[in-house]
C-alpha cells in the first residue's frame, strides 16, 4: 500500500524525465519459446526406468520413437511460471506434467493418450496410470539368485 501510493508517486516526482522521442521505447519480441526462457531449468539424469527425479516427483517418461531409451542421458527439467514442468532432451520435448509430476495430457496425433485403468468397468480418461506389467519368472544371469532365494527359505546364510 504504502509503496503503491506514496513510495512510486514520490519517486516519479525525483526522477522522471522528458523522453527525448515520441512513441514506446518497447520493440516486439521475435522469440516463440519466452515459456522456456522464464522458466526454472534443471539438469538431471534419467534413470533405468526411464524416470527423472525432482525433489520428491517422480517424472515417468513416455517412450520415444527415436530412441530406445532415455536412461543415463541428461535432460533438463524446466519448472513453468503456472507450476507446470516439462521435460526437454535437446530440442526434444519428452512430456508435460502437472505440479504434482502427473502427465498433461495432449490431443495430438502423435502421442497417444494415457488411459487409466479402473478395477471394474470400461477404462476412462485420467489419471493416475496403474502399471501394467506381466508377472513372469525371470532368467536371472547371475549365478547367486538361487542361491540367495534358497538361503531366505531356510535362514542359513554362508559367507564367501
Amino acid at each position: 500500500m504504502f509503496l503503491r501510493e506514496e513510495y512510486i508517486a514520490e519517486f516519479n516526482r525525483r526522477f522522471r524525465v522528458p523522453p527525448t522521442q515520441p512513441g514506446s521505447a518497447f520493440l516486439p519480441c521475435p522469440r516463440r519459446d519466452l515459456d522456456f526462457v522464464f522458466s526454472i531449468q534443471q539438469t538431471r539424469t534419467v534413470a533405468r526406468d526411464n524416470t527423472v527425479q525432482l525433489g520428491d516427483r517422480w517424472l515417468q517418461i513416455e517412450p520415444v520413437g527415436w530412441r530406445g531409451s532415455l536412461a543415463g542421458c541428461r535432460v533438463t527439467v524446466h519448472e513453468h511460471l503456472d507450476d507446470t514442468l516439462t521435460l526437454t532432451y535437446g530440442p526434444h520435448i519428452l512430456g508435460r506434467y502437472n505440479e504434482l509430476g502427473w502427465p498433461l495430457l495432449e490431443e495430438t496425433k502423435n502421442r497417444r493418450k494415457a488411459v487409466e485403468k479402473p478395477l471394474r468397468g470400461k477404462p476412462k480418461a485420467g489419471f493416475p496410470l496403474r502399471l501394467e506389467i506381466p508377472q513372469q519368472r525371470r532368467d536371472s544371469h547371475f549365478p547367486t539368485a538361487t542361491a540367495a532365494s534358497d538361503h531366505h527359505a531356510t535362514g542359513h546364510f554362508t559367507c564367501y
